[in-house]
């Protein structure tokens, strides 16, 4: 399977919670406003031609919407939030019934297939709770790089409090070069290779 990476991200907070409107509900978790399908369906059928569809469970790094079995003929989706279900405002542990899921949310793209050299994201830098193999690439150069202020806890995929209050003091120790702001964008980027960072 292709890496994917986020476009378009979702707020799970912002999601609709109008019974029988699962499409919209959707839409709106991922700031999309203007709709352009009738029904879950609708949208489904259109992946499915245009070739955004994808059969089973979504990677984990990912927030997509996810069409679900239901007894509607309208069909039903719901949104997977890098390993998590939300479906008309609800967090859900699992799900069963699962048919496929879309890079495309109500016609907005939400995710792109990652280039393979790029290290930064889509977005154009990394930032808090984001997740993904290449923040973990990060972190492990910072723990052992930079040891006297990267805490073994910011190791890992997600992009936390531990590896962005590291990232904010390489950038404070920069002489001025970046704004300490714990975010990782093309400038931080630059500097981190300066000192040996790699990807892959």
């Amino acid at each position: 399977m292709a890496n994917y990476e986020q476009t378009m991200p979702f707020y799970p907070k912002d999601m609709g919670k109008q019974k029988g409107w699962c499409l919209q509900n959707c839409r709106l978790g991922f700031h999309i406003y203007t709709p352009k399908y009738a029904s879950a369906k609708a949208a489904m059928d259109a992946a499915k031609r245009n070739g955004t569809y994808h059969a089973g469970t979504p990677p984990n790094n990912i927030s997509v919407p996810v069409y679900v079995s239901s007894s509607s003929k309208y069909g039903h989706v719901v949104v997977w939030d890098k390993g998590t279900w939300w479906s008309d405002g609800k967090k859900y542990s699992s799900w069963s019934g699962v048919l496929g899921w879309d890079e495309m949310m109500d016609g907005t793209r939400v995710v792109k297939v990652a280039s393979s050299k790029s290290f930064l994201p889509a977005k154009g830098y990394w930032a808090k709770y984001d997740k993904d193999d290449r923040v973990a690439a990060l972190a492990s150069f910072m723990r052992k790089t930079f040891p006297a202020y990267t805490s073994a806890k910011a190791l890992g995929p997600v992009y936390g409090d531990n590896l962005s209050k590291s990232i904010a003091e390489f950038q404070r120790r920069s002489n001025g070069k970046l704004y300490p702001d714990g975010m990782v964008g093309p400038k931080t980027y630059a500097e981190l290779q300066n000192y040996g960072f790699r990807w892959p």
